[in-house]
Formats: structure tokens, C-alpha cells, sequence
């Protein structure tokens, strides 16, 4: 289930281009959709301040999938803001699943050194094995969302472009590609229905253990990643971005992807001022 969560949380990616804007946050409910069963809710608040943003992100598992699993997990970003560009600071995710429980911490050090704490660790502590060079415009998943919402609130272009996303253990490449503007109709699951901005992005898994605890520690990233009829190894993730409304800032109202447990598809529930 915990692979569910770069569908929800790595779905909205680059942007470029300065501008000035006030102050936003908000904070969303998502209910999120594997084959037709509701099997996640997601809460996540996003705070964009002048210079700084922060956003965080928990999720559950719900309905008949709770009834045999209690997993949870908690995300949390921290980063400097300079018109659209994010620099991200500290990127922490938390996963519980019954007794166990593992934290990892990302802590982003400048010129692509990282330095990657995870506890408890069945392993010594490793230095950085993906060179510095692959990482230096590298984001975590979740600042990568920041990443577009920022661009969407400073009137930048908000979905274009390439930008490594690095995860911990892994680094993917993700591709953007501007849909335009689509009208999307209102589902029963979700609460909005109207003008979207679309937006098209394609994860590539680049380097790193894609294997999750499979000990024969393949380095091929075919584990992770169901394949397409695009290219092998590629996730394609359909995002549409909108305000709920109230003065509220562009938020994803719609994510779409194939997943090996069918298609996910990720509505938002509910939006409101603030992100606590």
C-alpha cells in the first residue's frame, strides 16, 4: 500500500520563472481510488510564505483494505522559496505499519550532497552512493508538489520541463508536459467541477534500490514501476489543478494513474483557508 503514495504525492512537479504573490495556504482532504474501491485518505496542508514554504501530508488506509492492514504514514517538507524555484531544506516521512515503524530523513546540504538518516536502520549507516552531480537540482516528492503550486500561485509556467526527484534510496527523472486548460466534470467522489489546468507527468526511475527488501537486490527498477505501452518502466500520473474556490490557491482536484492494482485515481473530498 505504501506504494500508492508517489501516485498522491509525486503526481505535480517543475516550474520556472519569477513573479510576486501573497501569502497562501490551504488544507485538503483527498480520498484516493484503486480499482473503484476506496482504499486511502489523504490530509495535506501547504503553506507558501514570501520566502519560505512548508507542506506536509498523512495518509491511512480505509474501507476493506483497513481490515487487514493499520498502515499510516506522516510526510513533512521544509524549503526556501525565490519566485517560483524552491530549495528544498529537510524532507521527512514517517511509515507505520502495525509495530513497525521507520522514519527517514533528508536533509539537503547544497550542491547535491544529501545526507540521508534512516532509523531504525537494519543497515550501517552508507555514504551517499548516487553521485552529487545526478542531485544537485534534485527535490523530494513532496516539494516537487510545492514546486508546481508555487509556479500556478506566482503566475509562472507551472508544468514543464524536467527535474530529478529523489526519494531517499531512489532518484527518477520526471517529465512535464502543459495539457492546457480543460473543463472536468464534476465527480460524485470530489467536490470540484470546472476549469482545470492539466498537467502530464512521466516518472522515469533513474538509479538507486528499487528492489523494496526483494534480496536478491536487482538493480533493475521493473519492481516499482508497472509497465506501459509507452516506454518500460515509466509511470505516466494525469493531474488536474484548479482552486476549490474561497481565495483559495491552484491545489490538485484530480490525479489519474496506472498502477499494478489498477487504476488509482485520487479526488479531493474537501479544501479550506489555512494549513493547520
Amino acid at each position: 500500500m505504501h506504494r500508492l503514495i508517489p501516485i498522491a504525492a509525486s503526481a505535480m512537479a517543475l516550474a520556472a520563472g519569477p513573479a510576486m504573490a501573497a501569502d497562501a495556504s490551504a488544507r485538503m482532504t483527498y480520498d484516493v481510488y484503486v480499482g473503484g474501491l476506496r482504499m486511502l485518505e489523504v490530509t495535506s496542508g501547504v503553506s507558501l510564505g514570501s520566502d519560505r514554504y512548508d507542506v506536509d501530508l498523512s495518509a491511512h488506509v480505509v474501507g476493506i483494505a483497513a481490515t487487514f492492514s493499520d498502515w499510516r504514514s506522516n510526510v513533512q517538507s521544509s524549503g526556501a522559496l525565490q519566485g517560483p524555484q524552491v530549495r528544498p531544506a529537510r524532507n521527512v516521512v514517517e511509515r507505520i505499519n502495525g509495530d513497525d515503524a521507520r522514519t527517514t530523513t533528508i536533509t539537503f546540504l547544497g550542491g547535491g550532497r544529501m545526507d540521508v538518516e534512516i532509523v531504525p536502520s537494519k543497515k550501517p549507516k552508507r555514504a551517499q552512493t548516487i553521485p552529487p552531480e545526478q542531485l544537485v537540482h534534485a527535490v523530494d516528492p513532496l516539494s516537487g508538489v510545492v514546486s508546481i503550486l508555487q509556479a500556478l500561485h506566482v503566475g509562472a509556467a507551472a508544468c514543464k520541463g524536467q527535474v530529478p526527484v529523489f526519494d531517499g534510496r531512489r532518484l527518477y527523472r520526471a517529465d512535464l508536459a502543459d495539457g492546457g486548460t480543460v473543463m472536468l466534470q464534476k465527480a460524485d467522489q470530489g467536490m470540484y467541477g470546472g476549469e482545470t489546468q492539466r498537467c502530464t507527468l512521466t516518472l522515469t526511475p533513474m538509479v538507486g534500490d528499487f528492489n523494496f527488501g526483494d534480496e536478491r537486490r536487482t538493480t533493475k527498477p521493473t519492481e516499482y514501476f508497472q509497465r506501459s505501452s509507452r516506454v518500460s518502466d515509466e509511470r505516466v500520473i494525469e493531474t488536474w489543478l484548479a482552486s476549490p474556490g474561497g481565495g483559495l490557491p491552484a491545489v490538485p482536484v484530480r490525479i489519474q494513474s496506472e498502477s499494478p492494482w489498477g487504476l488509482v485515481v485520487v479526488h479531493l473530498r474537501a479544501a479550506q483557508a489555512g494549513a493547520s
